[in-house]
């Protein structure tokens, strides 16, 4: 199998894990919406020359660092309302997720970038890698609590 085949089937495997045990339901919350928009701008990152640029890491961990602080924003805002029982733990954890998110769909589209440059495989090595934390992230804060 090439890898444009194997990368379609990573895309289909990822977008089937996401829709899951409803994690993509967990996205569908305001809480976790700063984390589609994070997927949502890696990957249109991913279609630029960004990637090809010198500074692409430092560009990468600069929006990881404003992701994680939206993230963690959203959270603190939420967790002023007693009902949504969110903690300071969680506002950490879910600020680190979002920061993970990004730096993972960064580090796939380089790697994309360096096996077959300019092509649509680093698109797609990023929205996989994003699918897939994505679909981790509702596993991970319940493994927290």
């Amino acid at each position: 199998m090439t890898v444009s085949g194997v990368t379609i089937a990573a895309l289909a495997a990822a977008w089937w894990l996401l829709r899951r045990d409803g994690a993509w339901d967990t996205y569908h919350t305001p809480l976790f919406w700063p984390f589609l928009f994070a997927s949502g701008i890696m990957i249109v990152f991913s279609t630029s020359d960004a990637p090809r640029e010198p500074g692409w890491r430092a560009l990468v961990w600069r929006v990881a660092l404003v992701g994680a602080l939206v993230a963690g924003g959203a959270a603190l805002m939420a967790s002023r309302h007693p009902i949504n029982g969110i903690h300071v733990g969680d506002v950490a954890a879910l600020a680190m997720l979002e920061a993970l998110l990004i730096v993972v769909a960064g580090v796939a589209t380089e790697l994309g970038e360096r096996y077959r440059p300019g092509t649509w495989i680093r698109t797609a090595w990023c929205a996989v890698s994003a699918m897939l934390v994505l679909a981790l992230i509702p596993r991970l804060l319940l493994l927290l609590r």
